[in-house]
Parts: C-alpha cells; sequence; structure tokens
C-alpha cells in the first residue's frame, strides 16, 4: 500500500495549552475513541516532552501506527504539529473527527509502518507504541529503524515502547495456542489456510504474531540502527506477562 498524506485538517488555537503536563482533552477522550487500553501513553509522553521539549509549539511530531489517535491528540495538545500514521482508514476517520471538533494540529496519513520513508519528511519526535514489537523479520525491523533514524530531524527523539522478555514469560504455559520460538518470535495457532504468513509447524499452522526478545538484543538491534539511548524504564508485570521497555532515543553521533 502506498503511502501519502490527506493533509492538514486542525489549525493550532492558542485555546490548547503548551504546558507538557495538561493533556486534559485527550483524558476526556479516551473513552469515546475506544483508546482505553492506551491510557499509558497519556501519562508517559508529558514526562517525555517536558524533559526534552521545553518549548515544544510548532516542533512536528509523528505518531506511528496511530490507531486509536491518542497519542497523536496528546501531542498536538502539547504544542506538536502532528503528523499521524496509520495503515486503518477507519482508525483515522474517527481521530479526524475529534480533531477538527477540538482545533488540533493533526494530518493524517495512510501506509504501513515499514514505509516511513515513503513520508519524506524529518520529525522532532517520532512515537512508536508497540509497532516494532509487531515486526518479527529482523531484517524488516532493521529497515524500520533505520527509516525512523532517517525522519529525525536535528536532535530529534523516538519514542519507543515494545515488549521484551521477563523471566516470569512462559506464553506455552497459559494457551496451548501460542508458543515462543528460539528467535523469541511469538506464535499463534490459526486455522489451515493458504495466506501468506501462515506455516505449518507440528502439524498445526501458525501466524506469526510478535517478537518477545530479551532487553539486551533488543539494545543491541536499536545501537545496530544507528540510535543512542537517552532514557529508558523497563516495566515488569506480574503474572505471565511479558516485560515492557521503555526508551527514548536520538541519532547517535556521527551517523
Amino acid at each position: 500500500m502506498r503511502a501519502y498524506y490527506q493533509g492538514y485538517v486542525g489549525r493550532h488555537n492558542s485555546r490548547i495549552s503548551n504546558n507538557p503536563n495538561t493533556v486534559k482533552e485527550t483524558l476526556k477522550n479516551i473513552l469515546p475513541l475506544g483508546g482505553l487500553m492506551e491510557r499509558d501513553c497519556v501519562d508517559y509522553l508529558p514526562s517525555v516532552v517536558n524533559g526534552f521539549f521545553p518549548h515544544p509549539v510548532g516542533m512536528k511530531a509523528l505518531d506511528l501506527g496511530s490507531g486509536h489517535g491518542v497519542a497523536a491528540m496528546a501531542l498536538a495538545e502539547l504544542g506538536f504539529q502532528v503528523a499521524a500514521f496509520d495503515m486503518h482508514r477507519s482508525s483515522i476517520s474517527i481521530v479526524q473527527k475529534f480533531a477538527l471538533k477540538q482545533e488540533l494540529n493533526i494530518s493524517f496519513g495512510m501506509g504501513g509502518i515499514l514505509q516511513v520513508e515513503q513520508l519524506n519528511q524529518k520529525f522532532d519526535l517520532i512515537h512508536d507504541y508497540d509497532c516494532l514489537t509487531q515486526i518479527t523479520c529482523s531484517a524488516k525491523r532493521a529497515h524500520f529503524l533505520n527509516a525512523v533514524r532517517n525522519s529525525l530531524a536535528t536532535n530529534g527523539k523516538f519514542v519507543l515502547k515494545t515488549a521484551a522478555l521477563s523471566p516470569g514469560f512462559s506464553p506455552e504455559d497459559s494457551f496451548e495456542s501460542i508458543f515462543l520460538d528460539e528467535n523469541y518470535t511469538l506464535w499463534r495457532q490459526t486455522p489451515e489456510c493458504d495466506v501468506e504468513g501462515v506455516v505449518e509447524k507440528g502439524g498445526k499452522f501458525w501466524t506469526a504474531q510478535k517478537r518477545v526478545a530479551p532487553v539486551e538484543m533488543i539494545r543491541q538491534e536499536l545501537k545496530n540502527a544507528g540510535l543512542e539511548i537517552v532514557m529508558e524504564e523497563i516495566e515488569t508485570p506480574r503474572g505471565n506477562h511479558p516485560a515492557i521497555l521503555r526508551l527514548v532515543l536520538t541519532s547517535a553521533q556521527g551517523r
């Protein structure tokens, strides 16, 4: 699918606060947007912006795999000119209505996350909420990370959330229809079919869902792509769940 931009649909409004700790309207919109699971974006992004972008008004941000648009709206409310990028038109149309109503500075693009470079723009902040997690092929992950690095403006920041292997994570213990292979790819059982991406293993059919690699392996992957970690948080949930790795990265010196 070819990436494209639908263009600017809101205008920056002086009523929208440039205080990085203020995302009150986004919080109100979470439920009608269907983005309750993305509440942590609204809690996390203001602290990142406060730490790295003391004056974000007018700066450019890209929200990858924008989905329900919670992060895009939060970034716009913080003062950024936001590009919300998603491959599903239905997701874009819902967020678009809220952006117009609240006069938020958000433009909308449609395309897959592996098409970032086709935007041919530089961004002060690029936000990824689990997009990297969904890419299981090492070569495609490297391509994505290099495209992100090349799309960062000078001193730009890549704000990344991804799943990571935790000591207590063993999906096979909870579900027979899921297994984690030796390459840290999480597979889910699927009905027999000839759809691309479905493979046969042990007489059953499976699709790759996500990659849940050890933290050190993810760090090395990012380093290989020319990205440097400037902030890191690791959250290990209780029970049989992967860890949550939150990172702020920038382009490494000389890359």
